[in-house]
């Protein structure tokens, strides 16, 4: 199904973090925070297998999968900015 632009794609996204492991900014994995205090995760795309696992998914919903390496390179930064607490 195609999605048509809509009042939800009314945000600017802002880079956050990205895996580390990666160079340069092309294909890699990236969390981008937005000016409606949300998330946009860049990831590899899946297959419909994968998509029939997850509950819940709607029409509107997409899912990206993204890498331990990325998650926790998030999870450091979110937790230094927000509690000023280095976890290394």
């Amino acid at each position: 199904m195609e999605q048509l632009p809509s009042q939800d794609d009314n945000l600017t996204a802002t880079f956050y973090c990205k895996d580390p492991d990666s160079e340069g900014f092309d294909d890699c994995e990236t969390f981008y925070t937005t000016d409606r205090d949300s998330w946009l995760v860049q990831g590899k795309r899946r297959g419909p297998a994968v998509a029939e696992q997850l509950v819940g998914l709607a029409d509107d919903e997409t899912f990206v999968e993204i890498s331990g390496r990325t998650a926790a390179a998030f999870a450091r930064k979110y937790v230094k900015e927000h509690y000023g607490v280095d976890l290394g």
